[in-house]
């Protein structure tokens, strides 16, 4: 087995092939895909793509690039969950980072329980492993007389997701590659909105995020939900579909009341008025996803090497100054 390592994307489209197949083949997330990683990197990227190699075929690969001088997972910032992409439990990618004084560089973040990663790391000498935030799913049978589906509420919490639906009459649309271009102006018009309303910082969807997702919309991986109400556009969602597996990926809204959560509960059940589905909420266990929908939750967590048993102590050390600082300028905003 040899390791190789890609550097810059023209290189990567030479292995684009072997990609899809390993991905194919496995149990991934669109953001494991070649086409959400490809498109992820831009100039300023620096791309340290790790194949492991046996007889000229491809056994691992390892999607990370540099940002700062640590090891990362490509666009960990918008990716919900990240992995490496794996047919073999060989350890040594892991033996040719620390011949080359890379495994200490590895910040390894939304990883989901029994990763692939962790089958291929082992032994680790200097590390933290950490619980860094939940994601939730819904599983919902199909039905005609929404929200009978919601087997786990009580009557009172379905007649208020049946309250909430009257709240707006709103148009709806999911837009498709297939008949419908990129709708980027209703895109940007609500994101601006959002930032000027200040629900969202200056770079909430920058043109980098913007052209990703415009890119994983005309490759047939994105779907884009809209609501609009008297030709004003309420809610848009960008989802990713697999099958009958639906993942909320960015929601953006108006500041009309419960507009986000009325968009949300309107595309599940449409979704789940034709067919039995699965609603993958993402990253984060927001407060109006459990209380509304009352999801299964889980854990991710990330993994942090180091060289040394000093360079653990100073990165928990920063990692509690930054909880304080947070914490006093929260009290401090109050």
């Amino acid at each position: 087995m040899k390791v190789r390592v890609i550097k810059n994307k023209e290189a990567l489209l030479l292995i684009k092939k072997e990609w899809d197949k390993i991905f194919l083949e496995g149990e991934y997330s669109i953001f494991q895909s070649f086409q959400f990683c490809y498109n992820s990197l831009n100039e300023k990227s620096k791309p340290f793509i790790i194949c492991l190699e046996n007889k000229g075929e491809i056994n691992q690969i390892w999607p990370l690039e540099f940002i700062s001088n640590r090891l990362r997972f490509i666009n960990d910032t918008h990716a919900d969950f990240c992995d490496i992409l794996s047919t073999s439990e060989s350890v040594i990618t892991q033996e040719y980072l620390k011949e080359n004084n890379l495994l200490g560089k590895l910040r390894l973040r939304n990883l989901k329980q029994k990763s692939n990663i962790e089958k291929v790391l082992k032994n680790l000498s200097f590390y933290t492993r950490s619980t860094s935030v939940d994601y939730s799913k819904l599983s919902l049978k199909q039905t005609k007389n929404f929200p009978d589906n919601f087997t786990h509420f009580v009557y009172r919490q379905r007649r208020r997701l049946k309250r909430i639906l009257k709240k707006y009459s709103a148009d709806y649309k999911i837009y498709e590659r297939s008949n419908d271009k990129f709708p980027i102006e209703e895109i940007l018009a609500l994101r601006n909105e959002m930032i000027e309303e200040k629900t969202r910082g200056e770079d909430f969807l920058d043109s980098d995020f913007l052209d990703l997702a415009k890119k994983l919309y005309n490759s047939n991986n994105l779907i884009v939900s809209m609501i609009k109400s008297d030709g004003e556009v309420l809610g848009v969602s960008l989802l990713f579909r697999d099958k009958n597996n639906y993942s909320f990926w960015v929601d953006l809204y108006n500041n009309k009341p419960m507009a986000n959560l009325y968009h949300n509960i309107l595309f599940i059940k449409r979704i789940s008025h034709e067919n039995d589905a699965i609603f993958n909420f993402g990253r984060g266990a927001y407060n109006y996803k459990i209380q509304n929908f009352k999801p299964e939750i889980y854990s991710l967590y990330e993994l942090n090497i180091f060289d040394s048993t000093f360079e653990v102590f100073l990165f928990k050390f920063s990692k509690k100054v930054k909880v304080i600082a947070s914490n006093f300028y929260k009290k401090m905003k109050k």
